[in-house]
């Protein structure tokens, strides 16, 4: 899967497949934790959230990974993808988040 299939909602499924979410970097709010809101309203998992996801990453990592750097430029390009039980979950530096079901 390529981070273009998946922003187009053409891997994992169709597109009513996925789930689409977004992230303001200006405000208060910490990366983590509007992943694992848009976690909670697009899977079916059971158990906290939270707690699935830091099964599989280090939700500070997520935090510091497209945090604008003091006194440089913002961290405006990249993306980072990771399994979750029956999903992918892929973050991109604009602060879209893509939930999708694996085709295994």
């Amino acid at each position: 899967m390529t981070a273009e299939e998946d922003r187009n909602g053409t891997a994992g499924g169709s597109q009513s497949d996925v789930h689409r979410a977004y992230h303001d970097f200006e405000g208060r709010r910490a990366l983590s934790t509007t992943i694992i809101a848009a976690i909670e309203e697009a899977t079916d998992l059971t158990g906290p959230s939270s707690l699935v996801l830091a099964d599989v990453v280090d939700p500070d990592c997520l935090d510091g990974l497209f945090r604008p750097v003091r006194h440089r430029t913002d961290r405006d390009d990249g993306t980072v993808q990771f399994p979750l039980e029956t999903y992918w979950v892929t973050i991109h530096a604009d602060g879209e988040i893509v939930i999708c079901r694996r085709d295994d």
